[in-house]
């Protein structure tokens, strides 16, 4: 998982889920449904506990509609600069 930092970046992002579901970061299609990729809903929440960990205020229900790593990352990009 993520090491601590006040920052959550793409690519730890990428490897977080990589990890989850297995196989190396360069394997997680970006604009790939994560879902098809392997992660099941329970890595999910494991996922998004400790990102709310980082980014106070993340938006769960948000990450739980989304997809895919690039839908993600805007999800958390937008709440690391609000």
């Amino acid at each position: 998982m993520t090491q601590d930092t006040e920052v959550l970046t793409k690519d730890q992002m990428r490897a977080d889920i990589a990890a989850q579901i297995g196989v190396a970061p360069e394997e997680v299609e970006a604009e790939e449904s994560l879902v098809d990729q392997g992660l099941d809903s329970m890595q999910v929440m494991t996922l998004l506990m400790h990102w709310g960990e980082t980014i106070k205020g993340l938006d769960f229900a948000r990450f739980m509609e989304a997809e895919t790593l690039d839908d993600w990352w805007q999800i958390a990009h937008e709440a690391q600069s609000a």
